[in-house]
């Protein structure tokens, strides 16, 4: 069963509000409506939120700008999902590498939208082993799931630690970018291939994958990537 979430919904268009506030009522969860980029940062000061839904138009801002100022100010590391008109690849892909968890187009479909937060609650409440995996200099925390690179912890976000944990589970593997598509995002087939990219890109940054630290995320021509683990010189 899945677990009843606090959800923080961004949109302005009534007929939506009430759309989704159905359905995630009908779900189990519990959704507080905001109008307004403004009216919603006042509400994150006085409510604890699960999971956020953010639509892209907003009269008073960008949701773009909501996602990026969540993830990179405000250190928020709950699931997001995004929901936009426009479903292109490329808004697509800069939602995914500001750091929304997930996607939804519109119009909305009420069995999908359930869907989709029903399976961010899964992730985000299902059990987690306390052990530590420790590769080179990198200490994987599973109770924390976060990363901590030579005893300092690095900032990621839901996908991000999913991502990287995948990576080092199967270290020394060939992933394919489908495989990985899969299991981290949820999706069958070829969509937005490069939104594994991006994410890879921006944890071989974030992490210094370059193999000074013992392990090295490498990329291979059409097919994936690969985390090599290295020998280190003392």
């Amino acid at each position: 069963m899945t677990t009843s979430m606090h959800i923080g919904v961004l949109e302005d268009d009534p007929d939506q509000q009430a759309f989704i506030e159905i359905c995630l009522d009908g779900a189990g969860h519990r959704p507080r409506m905001f109008s307004r980029a403004s009216e919603f940062r006042r509400g994150l000061k006085q409510h604890h939120f699960d999971m956020m839904i953010l639509d892209w138009y907003l009269p008073d801002a960008s949701g773009m700008d909501v996602l990026a100022q969540l993830r990179q100010h405000d250190g928020w590391q709950g699931p997001i999902l995004f929901v936009t008109a426009n479903q292109e690849e490329e808004t697509v892909v800069k939602a995914l590498a500001l750091g929304a968890d997930d996607f939804l187009g519109k119009p909305l479909r009420p069995r999908e939208l359930v869907a989709r937060v029903n399976a961010l609650a899964r992730r985000v409440n299902s059990p987690q082993p306390r052990e530590r995996h420790r590769l080179g200099d990198y200490e994987l925390h599973a109770s924390q799931r976060q990363v901590s690179l030579a005893g300092e912890w690095i900032p990621l976000t839901e996908r991000e630690y999913r991502l990287v944990s995948l990576l080092f589970a199967h270290a020394g593997e060939l992933l394919s970018r489908a495989h990985l598509l899969e299991v981290v995002w949820g999706h069958k087939g070829d969509i937005a291939t490069r939104t594994v990219d991006t994410h890879v890109s921006r944890l071989r940054r974030k992490l210094a994958l370059d193999g000074r630290h013992g392990v090295k995320l490498q990329s291979i021509y059409q097919h994936g990537y690969r985390l090599d683990v290295q020998l280190v010189n003392p």
